[in-house]
């Protein structure tokens, strides 16, 4: 009878559970021309209920909670919530903000829902939190195909940046071509650009831009558009940054101690156990620190030097921005004045820049006719660390002092 009762019991509770769900089949659809979206993504707010995408005709089955919501997404297509149903078409509508971005494309501006070439976009206010001495290190990670490598020098003076992998063409050059403002130019842009003035990059991929700029754009074209002031607005701005770089190597050097145990070992092995002779470890059954002299004949006491630690040091990134600008309906102009000061983490290494950029458009007769300018100038002065600095600092001997017992240099 107990077994009848708790049978009746578990019948009704499924019953129960089964009438709170339902299964859904929906149509997700465009609301400019009907068209079944594939691949939109359908999601129950109910924790835990499982998410469908639509098919290749725009279709989708799935069992939710009774009175929940689904929210429907895809891309360039602004999402929508709806209560779900057991039968639902649900229309979306294209997300025009994004369609009607305008992009620079060689000589022209066009909205990114005309374009049809390979183009990228970035803008500034995006990566504004990523400190760089290099704008073109902003882009790293952002742009589909494109590779960007730096070895951490000052400023991002050796950054490279790579469209579409390696090319053969004008030999080790295979870096972009940068347009700023019009302006077509292979200089580093770490040396005349400041991140600062930057209002937006586009990256053209393709190969349509060599129409534009012949063999030159072979590597890609990456193009630059500066800020300009805005109509009926004066501004003052100033911007100020710190970072702090830190130096990791990552080897797990041994010190003067372990190095000499090695040898040690390493010497007996090799020569039936005989006992090595050494005028830094002496000549004893193991290895002991001794007291050596310099080339000056200057007694250097014994101990365990880190040689990474002592070229390298934390280093700071120190940027100042001022920005003066006004606009008018017949024009605007914009004064911007920045300083970097970068120092590297080898101890010597350093980078300094000023960039000054003035520009100014301006129209008459009616703005049927327009003329304006940009000019630049720009200092850097930078230090460099001595090649193979950090390769012989893994492979300097640990025993080797810095100073000898008078407080000067070991030669």
């Amino acid at each position: 009878m107990k077994r009848i009762i708790l049978s009746t019991f578990l019948l009704i509770v499924a019953i129960a559970v089964q009438a709170q769900s339902i299964t859904v089949h929906g149509t997700v659809v465009s609301a400019t021309d009907s068209e079944p979206l594939i691949g939109a993504s359908v999601i129950s707010d109910v924790k835990g209920a499982n998410g469908a995408a639509t098919d290749i005709d725009g279709n989708f089955i799935m069992t939710v909670p009774e009175g929940s919501n689904l929210t429907v997404s895809y891309i360039g297509f602004k999402p929508k919530t709806v209560k779900a149903q057991p039968e639902m078409t649900i229309i979306l509508e294209e997300d025009t903000e994004t369609l009607d971005e305008v992009v620079v494309v060689g000589y022209s501006s066009e909205k990114k829902s005309d374009l049809t070439g390979s183009v990228s976009v970035v803008k500034m206010k995006d990566v504004a939190d990523t400190p760089t001495g290099n704008v073109i290190q902003s882009l790293q990670g952002r742009v589909a195909g494109m590779t960007i490598t730096t070895d951490g020098t000052p400023g991002g003076l050796s950054t490279g940046t790579s469209i579409r992998g390696a090319s053969s063409f004008r030999g080790d050059a295979n870096g972009p071509l940068y347009v700023i403002d019009g302006v077509m130019t292979r200089e580093n842009p770490g040396t005349i650009l400041s991140s600062n003035d930057v209002e937006s990059i586009q990256v053209l991929k393709d190969a349509a831009s060599a129409s534009i700029y012949g063999a030159q754009a072979a590597n890609g074209v990456i193009i630059i558009t500066t800020k300009r002031a805005k109509s009926g607005e004066a501004r003052v701005t100033f911007d100020a940054t710190l970072t702090m770089q830190t130096y990791n190597s990552g080897l797990d050097l041994l010190d003067s101690y372990q190095w000499g145990e090695v040898y040690w070992s390493a010497y007996k092995y090799a020569h039936n156990g005989a006992t090595p002779s050494s005028a830094v470890y002496g000549n004893g059954a193991t290895p002991v620190l001794q007291t050596y002299k310099n080339l000056n004949g200057v007694d250097v006491l014994p101990q365990s030097t880190d040689w990474e630690k002592e070229i390298h040091r934390t280093a700071l990134m120190q940027t100042y921005s001022v920005g003066l600008s006004k606009g008018a309906e017949n024009g605007s102009s914009s004064l911007s004045l920045s300083w970097l000061n970068h120092d590297g983490i080898v101890k010597g290494s350093d980078f300094q820049r000023i960039n000054t950029r003035f520009s100014s458009d301006y129209g008459f007769l009616g703005n049927r006719l327009k003329a304006g300018g940009n000019i630049a100038v720009n200092w850097w002065k930078a230090h460099y660390m001595p090649d193979g600095a950090e390769e012989n600092a893994v492979k300097q001997h640990p025993a080797k002092a810095v100073y000898d017992a008078d407080g000067v240099y070991v030669d």
